[in-house]
């Protein structure tokens, strides 16, 4: 059983951002306006913070979302999910991140605690996907709220993580 604090600074680090990846990935493949973008980021955030009884039978889970709530309580700010999406490299960094984690997970956690984290990144980035409508045409008519572009991202991110989807 591996928890957060069991992890060197680096690999807490890759913990922290692997969650922020998730969300980042699906978002930079398919940028839409600037009040989807912030819709998927405050998404992302709310499944996140919110999703410990979800995952009370995973130690690091729970471990992870303890430090997050702690740097919530201690106002660090959260990089603004808006200008991490827009960046160039957004979406090649974002599934860097999750390949490393992914990693880290096969070689310090048990398979079964490393299933459960990696189910939960592509529970974030499906929830951030279903954020906001795409494709919107004038004045935000029609739209769909999975594109297809964001079906391949999570297709990707599925494949990334080990995941069949």
């Amino acid at each position: 059983m591996a928890i957060y604090r069991d992890y060197t600074a680096e690999q807490q680090r890759v913990l922290r951002a692997s969650l922020e990846a998730a969300a980042v990935a699906v978002s930079a493949a398919s940028p839409g306006r600037g009040e989807e973008t912030v819709s998927e980021g405050f998404t992302a955030a709310e499944y996140i913070l919110g999703s410990q009884a979800d995952h009370v039978d995973s130690p690091l889970i729970t471990s992870v979302l303890v430090e997050l709530e702690a740097r919530v309580k201690g106002e660090s700010a959260f990089p603004d999910f808006v200008v991490v999406s827009s960046q160039p490299d957004a979406r090649a960094s974002a599934l860097q991140t999750l390949r490393t984690v992914v990693t880290l997970l096969d070689t310090t956690a048990t398979p079964d605690e490393a299933a459960h984290y990696k189910g939960w990144l592509l529970q974030i980035a499906t929830v951030t996907a279903g954020a906001g409508k795409e494709d919107q045409g004038f004045l935000g008519r029609g739209g769909v709220m999975i594109n297809d572009t964001e079906r391949a991202a999570l297709h990707e991110i599925a494949t990334i993580l080990g995941i069949e989807a």
